[in-house]
């Protein structure tokens, strides 16, 4: 779940930017929830904090400004996802020090909206130590520690976790390795990425996991499959 928080004086641009950032979740299939603040005093006094929130601030607001707001959320440890949102480009330098992560031109939101949804959603899989994947129905991030191994077939990736659920998606297992930097997880065929903490027994040709399924283990792959599970046999004990 995301949430997000907008701070805007101006009630159209508020309501535009409420929609393009809801239409590029929603067209992920990521849950979240979005609420407009129509002056600094009432976000202070209403805006609540959560996990994976995203905060759009206006510089520029009669009552209190956005970098205002932005000086008082870095105190309280909130300052890492804040966007700006400006008409003056000049006002950008004023809010480094508050350490945003991203601006946004107000003429510019059509744009720049869909960049700025693309690179939090990655940022937010990265800091929660997260694989990201998209299935039919959803877009959603699964804990990398609670995967137990992946298979390919026919073009579909099944992703299996410690508690036996399974997921499909589309993708490569390139794809996959790219997101899984854990030395735990090693690729034991063309069509396998197993995690070997999840190895409950190692043979010559196969490796059994946890929930009893017998991965083969190629040829070429068995002498640096049995020194990786080795060594997360040793460290687990």
């Amino acid at each position: 779940m995301i949430y997000v928080s907008i701070c805007d004086d101006d009630v159209i641009i508020a309501r535009k930017i409420k929609k393009l950032i809801e239409y590029e979740l929603s067209k992920k299939r990521i849950e979240f929830h979005c609420n407009i603040y129509i002056s600094g005093r009432r976000f202070l006094e209403y805006n609540k904090e959560f996990k994976n929130e995203l905060i759009i601030l206006d510089i520029e607001m009669p009552d209190i400004s956005g970098i205002k707001i932005a000086e008082y959320l870095k105190k309280e440890g909130r300052n890492k996802n804040i966007v700006f949102i400006t008409s003056y480009d000049n006002l950008v330098f004023r809010s480094l020090e508050c350490y945003p992560f991203a601006f946004i031109r107000k003429k510019n939101v059509e744009t720049e909206i869909p960049k700025m949804i693309e690179q939090f959603i990655y940022r937010v899989s990265k800091k929660c130590s997260s694989f990201l994947l998209e299935t039919p129905k959803t877009t959603m991030c699964i804990p990398i520690e609670n995967i137990m191994y992946l298979t390919y077939w026919e073009h579909k990736i099944e992703l299996i976790t410690s508690t036996t659920e399974k997921y499909e998606f589309r993708g490569t297992m390139k794809e996959c390795l790219n997101q899984l930097k854990e030395e735990s997880f090693f690729r034991v065929n063309s069509g396998a990425i197993v995690n070997l903490r999840y190895a409950k027994k190692f043979e010559d040709s196969y490796i059994v996991m946890e929930d009893n399924n017998i991965i083969q283990i190629s040829r070429e792959k068995k002498k640096e499959c049995k020194e990786r599970f080795m060594k997360c046999w040793r460290e687990s004990i």
